[in-house]
């Protein structure tokens, strides 16, 4: 089935892996956040609301599309709660090849931090967003 963008997400069974929303930046400008997997809990079935997401070493202009994040490494990555994507007014507007190396579903572990909500976007703001056109 194909995925009909953009989309709020409401729980992880419509997201995969490689797709992205876009990350307002302080400066006026964008980053990219991205879904890099998706998470196995306990019972060995698809968590609904938590996912690996990472940042990725991109800003823009623009909205990010595609060809212009399509070889951007991931700058950092924390796991979080499908509202991560919500609370910031945003929504998966596509997707990328992801070239990651991650695979599609994974299990949690204690080497990756736990995001809140809003981390993503004082992370990509503290390291993306200080430099003002």
């Amino acid at each position: 089935m194909k995925t009909a963008y953009p989309f709020q997400p409401k729980s992880t069974a419509s997201m995969h892996a490689g797709q992205y929303w876009p990350i307002k930046l302080n400066s006026g400008k964008y980053a990219c956040g991205v879904v890099i997997s998706l998470i196995q809990n306990e019972a060995g079935k698809k968590d609904s609301r938590s996912f690996l997401a990472g940042l990725l070493d991109w800003e823009g202009n623009a909205i990010p599309t595609p060809n212009a994040i399509s070889n951007a490494k991931i700058l950092k990555k924390g796991f979080a709660h499908i509202k991560t994507i919500s609370e910031s007014q945003a929504e998966i507007i596509g997707f990328v090849e992801p070239l990651w190396g991650y695979p599609e579903i994974m299990e949690e572990t204690d080497e990756i931090t736990t995001w809140g909500y809003n981390v993503i976007n004082i992370v990509a703001n503290k390291l993306l967003g200080t430099k003002v056109d």
